[in-house]
């Protein structure tokens, strides 16, 4: 077993002690790898609620109030001459499932103006601004609500929000 006898061997043994406490303390800090795959995951997620949110608001202004059956809302976005598509600042929209489990989001309608968005994240949200959340999906839904816990979490969609 070797044995630190000169002070070049004491110093070569706390640099690598240092080095070693710096990558502790980094993953300590910032989380592992699995913290920036929940991250990125949740990230990922939440596009796509808001992606869903825009097609919910597409078809509310296009037809009218949301079906019971979000099957039905869901042909009509995917319909390109539908009156959903037709509306304005609808010609592109897509309405997405959650793309981590490939389940659909659990949609509630709430009333003729709202409704509930529902997906699982895997860790709370800190409500900071997310700048390529900012599409048009903006005014449909507040990508910034906090979201004070891992698990469930309903997003409210205006559902008679004009594009801009």
């Amino acid at each position: 077993m070797w044995t630190p006898r000169s002070a070049g061997d004491w110093l070569a043994v706390a640099l690598a002690g240092v080095a070693s406490a710096s990558v502790i303390a980094g993953l300590v800090i910032i989380g592992g790898p699995s913290k920036a795959r929940d991250i990125q995951r949740d990230d990922m997620r939440l596009q796509a609620v808001v992606s869903t949110a825009e097609a919910l608001n597409c078809y509310s202004r296009g037809i009218g109030p949301l079906p019971g059956d979000m099957q039905v809302a869901r042909r009509a976005i995917a319909e390109p001459g539908s009156p959903a598509r037709l509306a304005q600042g609808c010609s592109n929209v897509d309405w997405k499932d959650d793309p981590i489990s490939g389940e659909p989001f659990e949609i509630h309608p709430v009333d003729d103006q709202h409704a509930e968005i529902c997906a699982v994240f895997a860790r709370a949200g800190d409500g900071a601004p997310q700048g390529y959340y900012y599409g048009s999906g903006a005014t449909y839904i507040n990508a910034e609500t906090l979201r004070p816990e891992a698990g469930q979490f309903c997003y409210t969609v205006n559902l008679t929000a004009e594009p801009g």
